[in-house]
């Protein structure tokens, strides 16, 4: 299954999204329900973004390929350069994965004009000093070509200007996403761990997608549905501030830990309020934590106190 952390990113996206647009929309059931999509397409598309971006790092492949090509065919060969990246063992692998093979099919032909914008990529590429490193090795080894590859993709390709803006127009949610992207590349690599690749796995998403899907979709909808008595309970214990004075960011964090402490039975009260901390440390303001700590901690004694919140199942494990 998904990790619910990531879940909890995604939901919280969409429940910040909404609450953003909610007072610009004429129709709240149609916003409600189009976010609700927008969180299901989210959530299902990250696998297919991780396949994009080994794709990517093919299309390069192919290109340094294309220059060995005329290199060698230079009748004064003065070129001396060695194109490691051509002869990379673990691309040549990826290359034959007949999934990757499909997925790279698709997105080549999604990028229509877009195309010429990886000769430009490329051309950023040979300008870095790790490429530059690793070209130069006279006979690289597996752990060289390896080494090359996490550095193509978990580094170039996630920190580069243009690759991220490229990726941020057809992701919205790029920022966020990359980094749930970035753990499931780690994994793959981690597969890649032997010369014969018997132990190569593209790390998936989810072993049950639509139960990460339908968990995600009751907790967005529980906090939709419910925010006005979510609101009541942190109006009751906020101290010296008004609710409109909560950052947007701050309330739907307050609201997600709410909605998750009252219709979740089987995720601990403790575990909620810990990735509600790390939410707010991640996507609010420094002193978010520290606020939304001790505003679910209150409300959510007082909600056990009053039987609101009532928790079942062996160990309460959290699958995080």
């Amino acid at each position: 299954m998904l990790n619910r952390r990531s879940i909890r990113i995604k939901v919280l996206q969409h429940i910040y999204s909404y609450e953003h647009n909610v007072g610009l929309s004429d129709d709240i059931d149609s916003l409600k329900s189009h976010t609700l999509e927008d969180l299901k397409k989210s959530i299902s598309n990250i696998d297919s973004f991780l396949y994009q971006l080994l794709s990517l790092s093919l299309s390069f492949r192919e290109i340094d390929s294309r220059k060995r090509e005329i290199n060698e065919k230079s009748l004064t060969k003065k070129n001396k350069l060695k194109f490691n990246f051509s002869n990379n063992k673990v691309f040549e692998f990826l290359g034959e994965n007949e999934k990757i093979k499909s997925e790279t099919i698709d997105f080549k032909s999604s990028l229509g004009s877009e195309e010429e914008l990886i000769k430009d990529w490329y051309k950023l590429l040979i300008k870095e000093s790790f490429f530059n490193e690793y070209n130069n090795l006279e006979n690289p080894t597996f752990n060289d070509d390896l080494e090359f590859a996490r550095k193509l993709i978990l580094s170039f390709f996630l920190k580069n200007e243009d690759i991220n803006s490229f990726f941020e127009a057809r992701n919205i949610y790029w920022d966020i996403d990359k980094q749930i992207i970035r753990s499931m590349l780690k994994k793959t690599f981690e597969s890649l761990n032997s010369r014969d690749f018997n132990t190569f796995a593209v790390a998936s998403l989810s072993e049950d997608i639509e139960e990460d899907i339908k968990f995600a979709c009751s907790l967005y909808e529980c906090v939709v549905s419910k925010s006005k008595e979510f609101d009541s309970y942190i109006n009751d214990f906020v101290k010296n501030w008004e609710l409109d004075r909560i950052s947007r960011m701050d309330l739907s964090i307050i609201r997600l830990g709410i909605a998750e402490m009252t219709s979740f039975s089987n995720i601990p009260v403790k575990v909620t309020i810990n990735e509600c901390i790390d939410l707010a440390k991640n996507f609010s303001s420094q002193k978010s934590g520290k606020f939304v700590n001790g505003l679910l901690d209150v409300i959510s004694l007082n909600l056990l106190g009053k039987g609101q919140i009532k928790k079942t199942g062996k160990g309460l494990i959290d699958n995080k």
